[in-house]
């Protein structure tokens, strides 16, 4: 009787822990760190939503719609594998008004999360905001209307297209190229070697540029920039932030890239 007893009493106090311990079981799931444009934000204009999670899941879901509850078209494809950031281009322009974002996701343990946030799309702040986003925009970006900057953005552009004669021509036949600890010297080599796997690997990702400055000196110039790589490549999940050095001469009325330097 005595050991039944304390059998009973063992069980309600592993109950009560059961009990106390479940909400900090649901709170160490992933959630929504941070979104573009944020929650509860008045913003100028949207092109995208930007979802950074504390955790890496699949997004299974993700809608948007106006302050009557009409869905905005998105450029949206569930994920098969997990990650932590996701960028979605929203398919058709925002007018005035209030928004709200709705997802769904499903954790690497296969617990299903949602949650919300909204936004406010006003071309009026512009006036408030104008100011701020200069100082942003001088701190992360610079010199990008000068012709070399343009070479560099049309490169990118080209690498991603898998545009090979774009490509091409903007590479100097002497580029030297580093990237991941190995070394081409000449843009033949790159061609032959490195090029398709770069288009390859860049097609489906997502690349949002986060700073960008571009610095000439007579016909010679050089460009910094930081960028963030997210999405699918093989199944596999991509999130980091690429670093690049361009170096860049005048030859011939035109910028070519003389070398480059990948690294993240």
């Amino acid at each position: 009787m005595k050991n039944t007893l304390r059998l009973h009493a063992a069980a309600k106090r592993l109950a009560l822990l059961l009990l106390v311990l479940s909400p900090l079981t649901v709170l160490a799931h992933t959630s929504l760190s941070s979104s573009v444009p944020a929650d509860k934000q008045t913003v100028v204009a949207a092109s995208q939503l930007s979802l950074q999670f504390s955790g890496p899941l699949r997004l299974m879901s993700l809608t948007l719609t106006d302050a009557s509850g009409k869905d905005i078209a998105l450029n949206f494809k569930r994920s098969s594998a997990a990650q932590s950031r996701f960028e979605v281009l929203i398919a058709v322009p925002l007018p005035a008004g209030a928004y709200q974002a709705a997802w769904m996701g499903m954790g690497e343990d296969g617990h299903r999360m949602e949650g919300a946030f909204s936004f406010v799309v006003d071309p009026n702040a512009a006036a408030t905001d104008a100011k701020a986003h200069s100082a942003k925009t001088a701190l992360h970006f610079s010199g990008l209307e000068h012709p070399a900057a343009k070479a560099v953005t049309e490169f990118h552009a080209a690498l991603k297209a898998a545009d090979a004669s774009a490509v091409k021509r903007l590479l100097a036949e002497d580029v030297i190229i580093f990237e991941g600890g190995s070394v081409e010297r000449s843009r033949a080599e790159y061609e032959s070697h490195h090029m398709a796997a770069d288009m390859a690997f860049l097609k489906d990702l997502s690349v949002a540029t986060i700073e960008h400055h571009v610095r000439v000196q007579g016909d010679s110039a050089v460009s910094l920039a930081r960028s963030k790589v997210s999405g699918q490549f093989k199944d596999k999940s991509i999130d980091h932030t690429g670093m690049e050095t361009m170096t860049l001469q005048l030859r011939g009325g035109n910028w070519q890239i003389t070398h480059i330097h990948w690294s993240k």
